[in-house]
């Protein structure tokens, strides 16, 4: 985590590993993959809703772990909900919704090289054709989504 403590440490990874390394060191954790899905492809944006919704069967305490480690690193934001003040609700930020583009890929590497499932793949495969106008429109709707929050998405708003 990044906290007051490390911050130091932090600063000296970060400043001294290459790219690729360090990409790695800050997300290549499966949950964060996972969970920038649920919120960006499947709208979930609080605490329960992630963790009752996710196929992988996260922990509530990894789930927790992650949130915290994932507005430190600025991917998402977390809003207080105007219908009740003790939830939060959980929104990707600009560097949030420039990874998704990176999940597509990921996607694309494992039909290619795996055997994922076909009926995810086939809502998947309008991203993986190289259709940067489709990536672009994907984006744009996530900013609205999330950062203007100009509009609220329906279910499988993206297939």
């Amino acid at each position: 985590m990044l906290d007051a403590k490390n911050v130091l440490n932090e600063r000296y990874i970060e400043e001294s590993m290459c790219p690729i390394g360090l990409a790695s060191h800050l997300l290549g954790d499966k949950w964060i993959s996972i969970i920038i899905r649920d919120i960006a492809l499947f709208n979930r944006r609080t605490f329960n809703s992630i963790l009752n919704n996710n196929q992988e069967n996260i922990s509530s305490g990894s789930l927790s772990a992650r949130l915290k480690l994932m507005h430190d690193l600025k991917l998402v934001k977390i809003e207080k909900s105007e219908q009740h003040t003790q939830k939060k609700l959980y929104y990707l930020t600009e560097a949030g919704i420039s990874f998704v583009p990176i999940l597509f890929n990921l996607a694309a590497w494992t039909e290619k090289f795996r055997a994922p499932s076909p009926d995810i793949v086939a809502l998947t495969a309008p991203y993986l054709s190289g259709d940067d106008d489709r990536m672009d429109w994907l984006l744009g709707k996530l900013r609205a989504f999330n950062i203007h929050k100009s509009e609220e998405p329906e279910p499988l708003w993206w297939v």
